[in-house]
């Protein structure tokens, strides 16, 4: 009887020691999730920051959108300016000329 019970003690050390051992396994594991908790955090956070900066991007964005629109706008008018002011020049320049001829002409007409 007392083999058993020395038996009996000793399956009991081993099972002891056992648990010990995934005692100190269970508390690695859990030491490792804590760390890869704060990790996770640390990652969301980050991906929190890049997105509320994607955000003000986007916007910024829309707005030089606007304003290379409005620019264009502004450069096509200035075009038609530029081509209708031309078309005056062209016309100032043949009166000018046309009046040069006459006075020409006059003076020729009066030596």
């Amino acid at each position: 009887m007392e083999e058993k019970l020395d038996l009996i003690l000793s399956e009991l050390g081993i099972i002891k020691s056992g648990q010990s051992v995934m005692k100190d396994e269970v508390n690695g594991i859990n030491k490792r999730l804590d760390r890869h908790e704060g990790l996770i955090m640390q990652l969301i956070n980050i991906v929190k920051s890049t997105n509320e900066k994607l955000a003000i991007v986007k916007e910024d964005v829309t707005v030089i959108k606007q304003d290379m629109a409005s620019l264009k706008e502004a450069v096509s008018q200035s075009r038609e300016n530029i081509s209708r002011q031309d078309r005056i020049l062209e016309s100032l320049a043949m009166r000018s000329l046309e009046q040069e001829t006459r006075i020409r002409e006059m003076k020729r007409a009066a030596m």
